[in-house]
Order: structure tokens, then C-alpha cells, then sequence
């Protein structure tokens, strides 16, 4: 897996591998270089709480800057978040289930 340094990096290598539409809709994004452009990135595990994640290719989600604001209560990125928070908790502390 390619190792980002920062933030930017990461979202420069995700817009020149990945569609410029949402993962959760299918709507198209803003273009590079629109003032709300990085809010398009969505951390599925928030990088506060889950830092190893946060340069992680796989915990970023392209979506609209309406679905970064509602996030939480979007049905597919739930999905997407448990699937990941199980993967997390399993490679990081050898935890297959969690509640």
C-alpha cells in the first residue's frame, strides 16, 4: 500500500486514480481547485479518534460537500463504516467482532 505524508498528497493520488462522481450517490463532484474541493474527502473512520487511519487510502470516501455534512445518517457510508471499523479493530487489536 502507497504511504502518503500528509493530507494533500493523499487527496491528489485519490482524485487522479478514482472517478470524480460520489461513492454514496453517483453525483459529480467540484472540479480542483473549487473552495470547498477537499470536502468532497470523507474520513469513514474519524481521524481523531482512529489516527493510524487517517492516511489510509481505504478510510477516504469521494462524496458531495451535502453528504460530507450529513455523513452520518447516509445508509451506504454506515455500511462502509462498519465494514471498516471491523478490519480496524481486527488487524490492530486481533478483534474479529465487536459490539
Amino acid at each position: 500500500m502507497k504511504i502518503f505524508k500528509n493530507q494533500r498528497e493523499l487527496f491528489n493520488h485519490i482524485w487522479d486514480t478514482r472517478e470524480h462522481v460520489s461513492e454514496l450517490s453517483g453525483q459529480p463532484l467540484l472540479p480542483k481547485g473549487h473552495l470547498q474541493w477537499h470536502w468532497q474527502f470523507m474520513h469513514v473512520l474519524p481521524k481523531g479518534r482512529y489516527a493510524h487511519y487517517r492516511l489510509n487510502i481505504e478510510n477516504i470516501v469521494l462524496g458531495t460537500v451535502k453528504e460530507h455534512e450529513n455523513q452520518e445518517t447516509n445508509k451506504r457510508f454506515k455500511e462502509l463504516k462498519t465494514k471498516l471499523k471491523a478490519e480496524y479493530y481486527e488487524k490492530y487489536y486481533n478483534i474479529k467482532r465487536f459490539d
